[in-house]
């Protein structure tokens, strides 16, 4: 199971999932197939923007706003976004939501963003809400010197990592092995218990549970492929980028 310490963790071949026509449904390929003008484009846009809304936040505190200016950075660049002509710049060979999306900052910060502000929005503006204390506080959490690229792409990273592990939670809670995930990112900790001490504290067979653990292993890399899949505009994009993500965590 990669985690936030393993950049190197082994990537498995890709899922039946990657390869077949569902792959064509997903967000950002919608956004690609619809274009501008599409309200299922914008649709699809606005749910990518609202779960990646954080490295965003991160790039352009990385840039020098303090956090009130970098919030508000963040809604106006995101309400551009999501205007009815917000997608005019969308071309299928950008491939990668992520990119895009870093590029759209970088250029809406070039464009001098602060002068926009004294335009006042008309009501039913497209928002992505931002609270004020989580966002600092999980910026805080992860400030180093890396560089505002660097930076972007590691908190990109954790968005998918995590969204991965509330899944396969979700999941494991679902069918009575809620248990399982608690153990396995636990494994390699020279503090926790042993897998046969687990296995008796949860009154199964050690195979049984070497079973579950390896299932979940592998159920969380197919949650991995699904959630970049919904950011890239073909499958044969999928190793690369959960490659490149896991690079960031290191």
């Amino acid at each position: 199971m990669p985690t936030a310490n393993d950049s190197r963790a082994p990537l498995p071949e890709p899922s039946e999932s990657a390869k077949d026509g569902l792959f064509a449904t997903t967000q950002w390929t919608v956004v690609l197939d619809a274009g501008v003008n599409s309200e299922r484009g914008r649709a699809a846009l606005e749910t990518l923007c609202t779960q990646y809304w954080f490295p965003v936040y991160a790039l352009v505190r990385r840039r020098g706003l303090e956090p009130e200016a970098a919030r508000d950075c963040t809604q106006e660049f995101f309400a551009r976004l999501l205007e009815k002509d917000g997608l005019s710049k969308v071309r299928k060979e950008r491939g990668r939501f992520r990119s895009f999306l870093a590029q759209s900052v970088r250029n809406f910060l070039a464009d001098a963003w602060d002068r926009s502000r004294a335009q006042k929005r008309g009501a039913g503006a497209p928002h992505v809400s931002i609270e004020a204390e989580a966002a600092e506080g999980r910026y805080l959490d992860g400030c180093d010197h890396a560089s505002p690229d660097h930076l972007f792409d590691r908190a990109w990273a954790r968005e998918v990592l995590a969204t991965s592990r509330t899944r396969l939670s979700a999941e494991l809670r679902a069918s009575g092995n809620g248990p399982v995930l608690e153990i396995l990112e636990r494994m390699g900790d020279p503090k926790a218990s042993s897998l046969g001490q687990e296995a008796e504290r949860l009154n199964i067979p050690l195979n049984t549970l070497k079973s579950h653990l390896h299932r979940a292993r592998r159920r969380q890399i197919e949650i991995l492929r699904q959630l970049i899949g919904e950011t890239v505009s073909t499958p044969m994009e999928i190793d690369a980028e959960l490659q490149h993500l896991l690079s960031a965590l290191g």
